[in-house]
């Protein structure tokens, strides 16, 4: 199976359909009935998806969605979105993805920003929020002109609002125009996508900044065919000519997902969907892919089973384990060492291989090759743990600006702790300040109408991405710290934590609030209170105490803050909510060196000094199965 490259993705996606129109490229299990049975998976061949997304294109153009016009999506990773994403771009439109788990705010605020005049909505979930924002105001998002939707079901949310007038169609009904649409212009998704330029927008991811306002950060196809070179050339090697078969789950608003989606035009593998994150162990299983997309969280998870099923387990299968773990790391020594393992080490790991380590590649469906993973950090010991198994994680960095990754790890090079060396095309340099600064074809245009913040993060050529780190000796790229506040979970959500911070610092209780959970699965804070409210809660409430910090631990204190926190959670997307707290005795101040002179919070020193505290409160996270 060929591997292409050209000068645009349209052209790439032109040429796959051409070389290989009857190999499957996507399968799914259909949720309407009317395309197939629900428990079953559905193939389609490129050739069919290509006559899909002339239908859906053909459909838009019938809407006036013109070359450069912005159109919404806000769906979860299926097949509707690759099917719809090529479509706006047969259009020459330019895809602005959200994440279906926004919060209507946040979702109204990019639509209107992004001046959209097509939304393509999943379900009547997401169409409620267009429908809270007219109910709010009649007048907000003037240019929304028509709204499709994925799940025919939601045309009977928008039909309990006449008044609003929202203009609401299926995606099955978009199909239909474009059919009445092909007599007129039979040739023009075709054309569109021949005529598409390196410098056209292919999409605007919005990402949030550490103050929490989005900013839209505009790509090009000439930034994504660069990622798609440079991934040819560092690990097309690996791909096989035949019979490669991903599995995605990643959400494909999230620019890692939004490359693994346009992969498949490169590398003409078939793409299954998974069900739901929920499903994902089921589907591993059942699709056996050999290679995935991936963020650290889900090998932690994975990792916590294998460690929690071992201690269950009978005496006999525990040692055979542990020794099995021995023998892998002892061959994988003399490989790290750059050794070649003996004779003996290579025979007792295939027997580990066999006996115990296949059993664990089982849960990933048993022909995983490697993972690409990126979005967080992965722990060093998590890397060495999974390639001792026998699936490697070939982890990588990059930025929403960097159109996805500039540096991985291979298999044949691969150096844990680090993020690999620069891919072919990206050059590195770090400035005096330790910043790790890009210059390269993947670097994106700018933020959309927010000229002084691109020139800040684009000066001098080269792109400042707010990340410290150096070069090793070995030209392997590791990142230290990080310059900004931004916490990206360990789920690759980036949260801007100084929005979540000034919410709950409206409420009068409360002093000082640091959201914590970079690298986490949630997040948690650490609060302060107003001393003063306190001590005049207590007396109203006839409290007694014998010290302030007593008072705190009382359960109606606690109450009090635990429900301040569940009514900020409602104005926060589901990843964004807090899960736990702590309540410090002690305010936050410039003498404990916690403040600078101009009261900004210094996180890493409040962050160190409360550690143990902090890690408590992920002690059952860190356990769980």
């Amino acid at each position: 199976m060929p591997l292409i490259t050209r000068r645009t993705i349209s052209e790439n996606f032109l040429e796959r359909v051409r070389s290989t129109p009857l190999i499957t490229g996507y399968r799914f299990k259909p949720v309407d009935p009317e395309i197939g049975p629900p428990n079953q998976w559905k193939s389609v061949s490129f050739q069919e998806f290509f006559n899909e997304c002339r239908e859906v294109a053909l459909g838009l153009m019938s809407l006036d969605l013109n070359p450069g016009d912005r159109c919404i999506l806000i769906s979860n990773t299926r097949f509707e979105w690759s099917l719809c994403d090529m479509a706006i771009l047969g259009c020459r439109g330019i895809t602005v993805p959200v994440y279906p788990s926004n919060i209507t705010e946040d979702a109204v605020f990019v639509i209107d920003h992004s001046e959209a005049k097509v939304a393509i909505l999943e379900d009547g979930k997401q169409l409620e929020k267009i429908i809270q924002a007219r109910i709010k105001n009649p007048n907000s998002l003037p240019l929304l002109k028509k709204i499709i939707v994925i799940d025919p079901s939601a045309q009977v949310v928008a039909a309990r609002f006449p008044e609003l007038q929202l203009n609401v169609i299926t995606l099955k009904n978009l199909k239909e125009l474009g059919r009445n649409e092909e007599s007129r212009r039979p040739d023009q998704f075709e054309t569109h996508l021949r005529e598409a330029a390196p410098d056209d927008l292919i999409t605007i991811c919005y990402t949030s900044g550490t103050t929490g306002t989005p900013k839209g950060v505009m790509i090009t196809q000439d930034n994504m065919v660069s990622v798609m070179e440079d991934c040819v050339a560092a690990f097309g090697h690996l791909i096989r000519a035949e019979n490669e078969v991903t599995l995605s789950f990643l959400p494909f608003s999230h620019i890692l997902g939004k490359a693994e989606s346009l992969a498949i035009y490169t590398f003409g593998w078939t793409e299954y969907f998974a069900e739901s994150v929920d499903k994902l162990p089921l589907n591993l299983e059942e699709v056996r892919p050999t290679a995935i997309f991936s963020v650290p969280r889900v090998f932690e998870k994975t990792y916590s089973k294998i460690l929690s099923a071992v201690e269950a387990a009978p005496s006999l299968r525990r040692f055979l384990f542990h020794k099995a773990m021995k023998v892998g790391r002892a061959y994988y020594s003399s490989i790290w060492n750059g050794n070649r393992p003996t004779p003996q080490q290579t025979a007792q790991y295939k027997l580990a291989q066999k006996v115990v380590f296949s059993q664990i590649k089982k849960k990933f469906g048993g022909r995983l090759e490697f993972a690409l993973c990126g979005g967080a950090p992965l722990p060093k010991e998590m890397g060495e743990f999974f390639q001792i198994v026998g699936i490697p994680i070939l982890e990588g960095y990059g930025l929403t600006e960097t159109s996805a990754p500039i540096s991985l790890n291979l298999p044949e090079d691969l150096r844990f702790g680090t993020v690999g060396r620069p891919l072919p095309e990206v050059e590195v340099k770090i400035s005096e300040d330790g910043e790790i600064l890009i210059n390269s074809r993947k670097v994106f245009k700018g933020y959309y109408k927010m000229p002084t913040e691109t020139e800040q993060a684009l000066q001098g050529g080269w792109f400042h991405t707010g990340d410290i780190g150096y070069l090793d000796a070995d030209g392997f790229l590791r990142i230290t710290d990080r310059k900004k506040d931004l916490i990206i979970t360990s789920a690759g959500k980036n949260i801007a934590p100084q929005k979540i911070e000034n919410l709950a610092k409206l409420d009068k209780l409360i002093s000082q609030f640091i959201v914590h959970g970079d690298g986490r699965h949630y997040l948690t804070a650490l609060v302060t209170l107003e001393r003063e409210l306190v001590i005049q809660f207590a007396s109203q409430n006839q409290i007694f105490f014998s010290s302030y910090a007593e008072l705190l631990k009382h359960p109606k204190i606690m109450n009090w803050v635990q429900k301040i926190i569940h009514q900020l959670n409602t104005h926060l997307s589901s990843y964004e909510t807090i899960k736990k707290f702590i309540i410090l005795s002690q305010d936050f101040t410039v003498e404990s060196g916690e403040l600078t002179p101009s009261l900004k919070v210094k996180r890493k020193v409040i962050s160190k000094r409360y550690q143990a505290e902090l890690n408590a409160l992920y002690a059952q996270e860190d356990s769980r199965p």
